[in-house]
């Protein structure tokens, strides 16, 4: 296993160390976008209407692909926010609810490895996403994260307001939401896994940063900083 070489052997003393693993969600523990899953699952089901998402399914195929900018997926977000605007939040819960164990069958496996690695050495494992906290929360149950961090979206007597509730969990802001959701939390000793050139901020708090099946910016960032650079199939 690649990724065996880049942490410090486990000892019976991890456990009582407190140390973090940070992961991050589409890209590095599942192959493309767990939004653009759900977005498909949801024209199935009718919540939304094929011609209203089709575009930002385009959008999140190219994120899938080779990522988007921070610039470009706070449009995407806030497109999204758009279409799901005025409706009941309960149906859209109900299918992230069931789809959280699909997606965590198709993680990769040796994603799957190093996080149960990380659970035998002791650590709190966290997993960091884009996607809405409820899509994250079922993940990650699924997958057997300890904590979870996602996006908040607005709600208001039970329908989505089309508006975010706090920072969109992208860039800086998954630091913020980290911190929101987690409350105080030492980096300084934690170890980062994430494939975007938007995780730096991310992987620069933490002492360990990994690049995950890295973009052309975090592969430049990583080789001029010596981060340890993984690819998981």
């Amino acid at each position: 296993m690649p990724a065996v070489a880049l942490l410090p052997s486990p000892s019976p003393t991890t456990a009582r160390t407190g140390r973090v693993a940070v992961f991050d969600l589409d890209r590095t523990m599942l192959r493309g976008s767990s939004l653009a899953r759900f977005g498909r699952a949801a024209v199935k089901r009718g919540i939304v209407s094929r011609s209203a998402v089709r575009r930002q399914l385009v959008r999140e195929a190219v994120f899938a692909a080779r990522g988007l900018s921070p610039m470009a997926l706070e449009r995407v977000s806030a497109s999204l926010l758009q279409l799901v605007s005025g409706r009941e939040t309960a149906p859209l819960v109900s299918l992230a609810q069931e789809m959280g164990p699909t997606l965590a069958l198709e993680a990769y496996p040796a994603a799957r490895w190093l996080l149960e690695w990380h659970r035998e050495a002791g650590d709190l494992c966290i997993l960091v996403s884009a996607a809405p906290q409820d899509l994250v929360d079922a993940v990650g149950s699924a997958l057997g994260f300890h904590l979870t961090v996602g996006t908040v979206p607005e709600v208001a007597a039970g329908r989505l307001t089309g508006r975010l509730a706090g920072a969109l969990c992208h860039g800086r802001g998954k630091l913020l939401r980290l911190h929101q959701a987690v409350g105080p939390v030492d980096l300084t000793g934690a170890t980062a896994y994430a494939d975007s050139g938007s995780d730096v901020p991310l992987l620069e708090a933490c002492r360990h940063p990994v690049a995950v099946n890295p973009d052309r910016r975090l592969r430049a960032v990583a080789g001029a900083r010596g981060w340890p650079i993984v690819r998981f199939h």
